[in-house]
């Protein structure tokens, strides 16, 4: 990804111009500095610092660790050049704060890829850093957001991989959907994907839980772009993705995409609870009928007292197949919440979208319910304003609103 530019910190000529040279030759806009006071003040100037041997009051281990000291220079990466093999000497640079260390002689190709490397990785941390809204409020992006409902049927599905879809459509290949409802789960069949590796298979790769890269080529590619880990099978198989699977894969899924989707189902379990430990957002769906509400307020009653949404929660009424049986404002009244969205009734539309195995975001994208789709995945990965028309106050919501009113 050249066009960078890099501050070069050497004090010998052979190997700045060396590296340098390899550097420049790549298409990055490279300076050379060799006293480490004056390549101190000039750290914020550049997108990415490599520390070889500097001049000066300092060593090149005391200006990593000033660098990594200084708040305003937090966003900007370290590479130091260990003048030596020794295991040691590359600790004691990561010990001062450096993302990542070389030594010397440096092979153009390894320094090539590790500077491309450092620089991808900190421009993903930058693109969801705060992001200012058109009103100039800032804003954090949240990176995973999990779908659930204690009631099967209600939508979570649909809704999980649509808000997938519309996130892989902003940053394709770096969006992935997991089918966590581990028993029956339908996101395969959502997207019309026929799956090799599923989730049980990637449970049985215990080198793959650890490397996020590995990982990812158990993801089934979408034509959106959305990467998918399928759920398994058969019921038994899905009993092979345990509480300590599920944990470990959260956290390498992190390392591994910029932003996950999570179809919880709707079994209420370890599994599940480490879902909404590890989400941002966790969208609750509402069905407009009797004993679905029942089973959100048996729900709500819960956190209440396990206090492990808190302020995740966004509430969406859907009313697919279900038109005027129950008004939201009674639905609000019951529950003792507000409602964020409203998924429009169609009797054909949502059906027709689930047996192509297209979603709506992609199928009927100028409809209500796409439009509702698509807010509703710009309120959940915290981007109101940024990539979809704000929702009025009336349908805001109160996010996180689980206290029941007395």
């Amino acid at each position: 990804m050249p066009a960078a530019t890099i501050l070069l910190v050497a004090a010998e000529s052979e190997p700045a111009q060396s590296i340098g040279g390899v550097l420049t030759g790549a298409g990055y806009t490279v300076t050379t500095l060799a006293d480490a006071d004056e390549a101190f003040v000039r750290v914020t100037e550049h997108q990415l610092v490599i520390l070889d041997v500097v001049a000066g009051s300092k060593s090149a281990l005391a200006l990593c660790s000033e660098i990594r000291s200084t708040p305003s220079m937090a966003s900007v990466p370290v590479l130091c050049v260990s003048q030596t093999d020794d295991v040691e000497a590359r600790i004691r640079f990561l010990e001062a704060g450096a993302d990542d260390v070389v030594a010397k002689p440096v092979d153009a190709r390894e320094l090539e890829a590790r500077v491309e490397a450092l620089l991808l990785r900190f421009q993903r941390s930058r693109d969801l850093a705060q992001v200012a809204t058109e009103d100039g409020v800032l804003v954090t992006p949240r990176r995973v957001v999990a779908v659930y409902s204690p009631k099967g049927g209600v939508g979570t599905t649909m809704i999980a991989t649509n808000v997938a879809t519309v996130a892989a459509g902003k940053r394709p290949d770096r969006v992935v959907l997991v089918d966590l409802d581990l028993q029956f789960g339908g996101v395969a069949a959502h997207l019309d994907l026929t799956p090799k590796q599923t989730l049980a298979d990637l449970a049985r790769d215990d080198t793959a839980l650890r490397e996020p890269e590995l990982l990812r080529s158990y993801a089934v590619k979408h034509s959106s772009g959305l990467h998918v880990l399928c759920g398994p099978p058969t019921p038994e198989l899905g009993e092979l993705v345990t509480p300590e699977i599920v944990e470990r894969l959260l956290a390498s899924l992190a390392q591994a995409y910029d932003q996950v989707v999570i179809d919880a189902g709707s079994t209420l379990d370890e599994r599940t609870m480490l879902a909404f430990e590890a989400a941002d957002t966790v969208v609750l769906p509402v069905y407009p009928e009797i004993p679905a509400l029942k089973s959100v307020h048996a729900l709500l009653d819960y956190f209440n007292e396990a206090g492990t949404l808190g302020t995740k929660a966004v509430f969406v009424l859907n009313n697919a197949f279900a038109r005027d049986i129950l008004k939201r404002r009674d639905i609000e009244s019951a529950l003792g919440t507000k409602i964020a969205f409203d998924l429009p009734y169609d009797p054909f539309l949502y059906l027709k979208a689930v047996n192509e195995g297209v979603p709506l975001v992609l199928g009927a994208s100028r409809s209500p319910a796409a439009e509702q789709l698509v807010r509703l995945a710009a309120t959940a990965f915290g981007q109101d304003g940024l990539s979809a028309p704000a929702e009025s106050s009336e349908r805001r919501g109160l996010f996180g609103g689980l206290r029941r009113r007395g």
